[in-house]
């Protein structure tokens, strides 16, 4: 049994849910244990506004060196970070963090955002258990 305070991960989840419900379809992505979702470059501004006011910290190829070493950390699961791509993130300073990849497609049209929790200080059955929940906030 998860014993874990989650409420800050369900509260921040379930609100951008709720926020894309009619815009955004979710999938699961189990490359990277994140939900997925991909959209139109014209949909960019709107979408990007919604995940800045949830998440504070945007990071890209020209400020991820300075990113504590939890960012580092996350910026090296998704494979490093292309110009155009973006991680947006809560507190950056803390060990459990809500991120947002941002990663334009080659064909200039097409987005995909990666949305996940991340805890460093759990074992591997409870992030198993975290991993559960995260899905079925995003009704996956």
């Amino acid at each position: 049994m998860l014993e874990y305070d989650l409420s800050k991960f369900e509260k921040s989840c379930c609100q951008l849910f709720e926020v894309f419900k009619n815009q955004l379809t979710w999938k699961w992505d189990s490359r990277f244990e994140t939900v997925l979702a991909e959209f139109s470059v014209k949909e960019k501004a709107s979408v990007q506004k919604s995940i800045k006011t949830h998440m504070g910290t945007t990071w890209d190829d020209g400020n991820s060196g300075n990113a504590p070493e939890t960012v580092k950390m996350i910026i090296n699961c998704f494979g490093g970070m292309n110009p155009g791509q973006q991680l947006f993130t809560s507190d950056p300073e803390k060990d459990d963090i809500v991120l947002c990849a941002w990663w334009p497609w080659g064909n200039g049209q097409t987005i995909s955002i990666r949305l996940g929790v991340f805890a460093n200080t759990l074992n591997d059955d409870d992030n198993k258990e975290l991993t559960r929940l995260f899905r079925g906030w995003f009704d996956l």
